[in-house]
């Protein structure tokens, strides 16, 4: 079972979290209600989802034995309008640099598995009704 804390730091509404594997991260809001120094949660999830997906597909990349040099996942999301603005869409790039030539049909298919198959995060939101895509641009 996955397992964090999130503690209040007394201020405003910023809070540290803290994961069982020790690591730490911090969530705050803009304007009237925090201070502004820190992402926001609804930023964290979809960085959590950009992150899980990039994890597997470099792992599935390098299983596959594709000559990756860089990879970012730019991730947006759009959002209801209405409280509690939950998000209904939400967008992935894979933007991939190579070291040589590559195989376009085993990078889709690494991407493909990336998102529709390890991805924990990925699977929660996508079967909670949100609509996800991933897409591709070599750079």
């Amino acid at each position: 079972m996955a397992k964090v804390s999130a503690r209040w730091n007394g201020g405003k509404v910023k809070f540290d979290i803290e994961s069982a594997s020790g690591h730490a991260a911090s969530i705050d809001e803009a304007g009237s209600f925090g201070d502004n120094e820190a992402m926001r949660p609804t930023e964290m999830l979809l960085g959590a989802l950009g992150g899980c997906t990039g994890i597997n597909a470099v792992l599935l990349l390098r299983k596959f034995k594709q000559p990756l040099k860089s990879l970012t996942i730019e991730v947006e999301g759009e959002q209801e309008k209405e409280w509690p603005r939950r998000f209904t869409k939400i967008d992935l790039t894979f933007v991939l640099g190579w070291d040589g030539k590559h195989d376009n049909q085993q990078v889709e298919q690494a991407l493909d598995l990336a998102c529709n198959r390890y991805c924990p995060i990925h699977a929660t939101l996508a079967h909670g009704g949100v609509e996800i895509h991933h897409h591709r641009k070599d750079a």
